[in-house]
C-alpha cells in the first residue's frame, strides 16, 4: 500500500532522508520545487516515501481540492539529474522531446530527464502554459 504525506517539501521530505542522492540531483529538486511555488504552480506538495526500497518521490499538485497533480519529482542516486513525471494529459512525449527534453520510457504520462537548471526553467514554462489551458 502507498503512503502519501502532505504539506512537506523536498528539504522536510523523508525521501531527501532516506534517499542519498547525487548532489546536483538535490540541488535540481530544491530548485523545481522553487520555481513551482514562485510561479504559485503547486498548491500542495505530497509524497510517496518507500523507506524500505530507499528511495521516494515528491508530488506536486496544482489544485488541493480536488487534488490535481501537476507533475512528480524524485532524485537519482548516481546520476546528475531527476526524473519528472507529467501528468493532466496536456502535453505529449514527442511534444517534450521536440523542445529539447530527454524523455524516458513512459509512454502516458510522459517523464522527462530533468538535467539543469535551464531545464527545469523551461518546465515551468510549459507548466504555466498548462496552467493556463485548464
Amino acid at each position: 500500500m502507498r503512503i502519501i504525506l502532505y504539506n512537506v517539501t523536498w528539504n522536510s521530505s523523508e525521501t531527501k532522508k532516506i534517499y542519498q542522492a547525487a548532489k546536483n540531483s538535490e540541488i535540481l529538486m530544491a530548485y523545481l520545487e522553487r520555481r513551482l511555488l514562485e510561479n504559485n504552480l503547486a498548491e500542495l506538495i505530497g509524497e510517496a516515501p518507500s523507506p524500505k526500497r530507499g528511495y521516494g518521490v515528491l508530488i506536486y499538485y496544482y489544485s488541493n481540492k480536488p487534488k490535481k497533480r501537476l507533475l512528480s519529482a524524485a532524485p537519482r542516486r548516481n546520476k546528475d539529474y531527476i526524473h519528472v513525471v507529467i501528468f493532466n494529459n496536456k502535453i505529449t512525449k514527442m511534444e517534450l522531446q521536440k523542445l529539447g527534453f530527454e524523455t524516458g520510457n513512459y509512454k502516458e504520462p510522459p517523464d522527462v530527464k530533468i538535467g539543469s537548471k535551464e531545464d527545469v526553467d523551461k518546465l515551468v514554462e510549459i507548466c504555466k502554459a498548462i496552467n493556463h489551458t485548464r
